[in-house]
């Protein structure tokens, strides 16, 4: 065979050998390939902008292969994307067949749109005397992504501390989003207030001299007890009969005790009284009116006996006393102490009568955000209507009303804020009745122990106390004694002498001591003063103490 024609042969093989291989190819490998069908597709946008670090939620995609929902094969590649970083980052979904890559991507742009935030110390409201140097109690602003950045914050401020008016002060801070916040603090120019001096010694009634009673059948004594009152007095028969008459629809008599010279003592139990109004009757041999022969401060008004409100009514010739269920008013009765023209204590910058109110209308909208009742005995600049006799001093008035409508109310309390001759005495004060036991002040002892954590830098006078009236002295209360002196102040003495109303007074701050006032009152501490009542009067009444005090701000 010459060598051309094997030449040829061999051309021919080879060239069968690639036709042969091209049709296993065309007809078998190539083939495969395009019978699968891809249908790849997001669910939802292509391109999604979120906010610098917040959570992605992400949307997802949809894989059709050869009409089969593949969707839950797709793999998701998040390495690229960082919700802490702004910028651009993709979200890869992948989908892997016959060594072949399928796949889309999502764009996540990460953007800060939020603003910063510039917290001011101390109150948005400042009032400076005039000629007195503004201190800037300073401020911090931080930012959602770039942190603190209160250096960058700019103040402007139009403040002439020699002329009298209000002024703003305005804080402005960029961050690197070019997102801008702005707030401002109202200052206050104004002229000092006169200082009005104030003593601690209460007004005192003026004790009528008691008379000796002849001919008149009296109580010359009486005060309230647990199951009834008790009383002394005299009887002007000289019949051996000692026995006090409750009459009205019903009739019930008590034994006396006699004293000697037709004097009497006993203790009435009302416990098996049924409800009506009743005189008061001694029986000399034959029943005549009772008179009270005391003061009007002497006399004994109303209270809750077990479960029965008893009410004194005291006519020039009679006493009667009605008897009915008892059931509570009122939650919480709270006394603004001072107003009107009783400016209270005082420095250059405020009347306590202003801090008084203040203060109780917050704690007022607190409690009543809990849903409890609150009765005020004044919610305006005014010293408040008051009860009792009109010859009474009018302080005597507003006690007489905080007794009256403090036992129909659980809790009973007075605001007030302290002055002294001295302007290194700082803190708080807690005045109670003398006559009381720790058990009885639980709770006041309990809201002593939080003002400890709240004031800073207590000295070791006085805080939580009885004061004796005649001598003026003070008598530590948290020993667990009582003691058997009349206290002090009105507000303390009439509510349980005529009431049986514990009733207690907070001083908030000494006005003398400028560090005092301001740590309390401008650096706004007064608030977490009042949310210790708050608390603690919420937990006694049984309810749920919430914190959030926003809607109360003013």
């Amino acid at each position: 065979m010459s060598s051309k024609k094997k030449i040829f042969i061999i051309s021919i093989s080879v060239l069968g050998l690639v036709i042969i291989l091209w049709c296993i190819y065309y007809f078998f490998i190539r083939e495969k390939e395009i019978i699968h069908n891809v249908s790849f597709s997001l669910t939802g946008e292509d391109n999604i902008t979120i906010e610098v670090g917040s959570e992605y939620e992400d949307s997802g995609a949809t894989l059709m292969v050869d009409n089969i929902d593949k969707t839950n094969d797709i793999k998701i590649d998040y390495s690229k994307l960082d919700t802490n970083v702004l910028g651009e980052s993709l979200i890869k979904y992948y989908y892997l067949l016959d060594n072949k890559e399928y796949s889309v991507t999502r764009t996540i742009i990460v953007v800060d749109t939020s603003s910063p935030e510039i917290k001011l110390n101390g109150r948005d409201s400042i009032t400076i005397l005039k000629g007195e140097e503004f201190n800037e109690p300073g401020y911090i602003a931080l930012d959602n992504y770039d942190g603190d950045i209160t250096d960058k914050v700019e103040v402007t401020s139009n403040i002439d501390n020699k002329v009298v008016g209000e002024y703003s002060i305005t804080y402005n801070v960029t961050d690197t989003s070019n997102n801008s916040t702005s707030v401002s603090r109202k200052v206050i120019v104004k002229e000092p207030k006169k200082v009005v001096v104030v003593t601690n010694t209460e007004e005192k009634e003026v004790k009528k001299e008691v008379k000796p009673i002849v001919q008149e059948n009296s109580i010359t004594y009486n005060k309230f007890t647990s199951s009834g009152f008790y009383i002394e007095g005299v009887k002007t028969s000289t019949d051996n009969i000692y026995k006090l008459i409750l009459s009205g629809d019903n009739e019930y008599s008590f034994d006396l005790t006699s004293t000697g010279n037709n004097k009497y003592k006993g203790s009435i139990d009302l416990s098996n009284v049924g409800n009506g109004t009743y005189k008061l009757l001694i029986d000399t041999g034959e029943k005549e009116n009772l008179i009270n022969k005391l003061d009007f401060i002497d006399k004994i008004k109303r209270s809750k006996v077990g479960d029965k409100l008893v009410t004194f009514n005291y006519d020039s010739d009679s006493i009667s006393i009605n008897i009915e269920d008892f059931s509570y008013q009122y939650d919480i009765l709270i006394d603004p102490g001072h107003g009107g023209n009783d400016t209270g204590a005082s420095n250059e910058y405020i009347y306590e009568k202003e801090m008084n109110l203040k203060v109780s209308m917050y704690e007022k909208c607190r409690y009543e955000e809990h849903g409890y009742r609150v009765y005020m005995t004044r919610t305006s600049d005014t010293y408040g209507s008051g009860m009792g006799d009109s010859s009474l001093p009018r302080l005597h008035k507003r006690a007489y009303e905080i007794g009256y409508n403090g036992v129909v109310s659980k809790v009973v309390y007075s605001n007030h804020h302290n002055a002294i001759s001295n302007n290194y005495y700082n803190g708080y004060e807690i005045l109670v009745p003398a006559s009381l036991s720790n058990t009885e002040l639980s709770n006041e002892l309990n809201i002593m122990n939080k003002f400890n954590s709240i004031y800073p830098n207590l000295d070791n006078h006085l805080r939580f106390y009885g004061r004796d009236y005649d001598t003026e002295k003070k008598y530590n209360m948290t020993t667990g004694n009582t003691y058997s002196f009349k206290d002090n102040y009105a507000v303390n003495r009439i509510p349980l002498k005529l009431f049986n109303v514990k009733s207690v007074i907070y001083e908030g701050s000494y006005l003398t001591n400028k560090e005092d006032y301001n740590s309390y009152w401008n650096n706004n501490n007064w608030i977490k003063v009042s949310e210790a009542k708050i608390e603690t009067y919420i937990n006694y009444l049984g309810g749920t103490y919430n914190s959030d005090n926003s809607n109360c701000l003013s």
